[in-house]
């Protein structure tokens, strides 16, 4: 019986180290292969911002090339770092998979606010509240932030993260006001422009009707609802049957109100 355990256990062993060693012998086989294909997956859900060309460009720039060289000549770690550097991309994993097959899978960054500043600079801010390039090979239609906005932009600064002491914090609260547009079908399709002014108030501008809406500082996002709502109120039962044109202001800055200015002659 003991010895039908200790042959037992010696076969375990056995196979064990084999099977180690096949797997030290299959990684090492690996590593000597020689990258002959890159598959480069790169999701997103807004706007293109960026294509395969555009990452080989971008690897080559850092003196990268890829195929041709054996896997373990690849530095894998840091071809996901260089990536990573990249302003247009979210989140990188580079590893090889099959034979002579490197996977790069990429997540772009999806902008969803262009932003013109005051030193005639157009910069992104993506969905994640990330500050980032425009791509001009690949135009986007996105909502616009303009007016009083002295800062530049630093790629990578999350606006989200700004400090109520910042100077920059305007961009936080512009970031939230989009955000809450683009979460409503009607907000998002009526107004096409953000405009900070020189008091550093809030101020949208429709794509039709032609009414400059003032909201004025926007305190939380409980007093953003409450403006949002008076104005549905009076898009819903205020214009009646004169149309949106009969007024050239729509101002919300006052808690509880909405005064409406009458275009001339009407």
């Amino acid at each position: 019986m003991n010895r039908k355990i200790v042959i037992w256990f010696v076969l375990m062993v056995f196979f064990g180290v084999f099977f180690v060693w096949m797997l030290a012998y299959s990684s090492m086989q690996r590593s000597r292969q020689v990258v002959g294909h890159v598959d480069m997956k790169i999701e997103r859900d807004g706007p293109l911002c960026l294509q395969e060309e555009d990452i080989m460009a971008w690897l080559k720039q850092h003196g990268i090339r890829l195929q041709g060289k054996s896997f373990d000549e690849l530095n894998v770690s840091n071809i996901e770092q260089i990536l990573a550097q990249n302003p247009y991309v979210s989140s990188v994993h580079v590893y090889p998979v099959g034979d002579s097959v490197l996977n790069v899978d990429m997540r772009q960054r999806d902008p969803v606010l262009k932003v013109y500043n005051m030193h005639q600079t157009f910069f992104q801010i993506d969905e994640d509240g990330v500050e980032m390039p425009v791509n001009l090979k690949y135009p986007a239609r996105l909502r616009v932030l303009t007016g009083f906005l002295p800062y530049a932009p630093v790629y990578g600064l999350n606006v989200r993260d700004l400090a109520d002491t910042s100077r920059q914090v305007a961009l936080r609260t512009a970031f939230a006001l989009n955000e809450f547009l683009r979460k409503d079908p009607f907000w998002d399709a009526m107004f096409e422009q953000i405009f900070l002014n020189e008091k550093q108030e809030f101020e949208l501008v429709p794509k039709v009707g032609g009414q400059l809406v003032k909201l004025g500082r926007i305190a939380s996002l409980a007093d953003l609802e409450s403006k949002m709502e008076r104005l549905w109120l009076f898009y819903q039962y205020g214009i009646g049957d004169h149309g949106w044109e009969r007024y050239s202001i729509l101002d919300l800055r006052y808690e509880g109100q909405l005064v409406a200015t009458k275009r001339r002659g009407h």
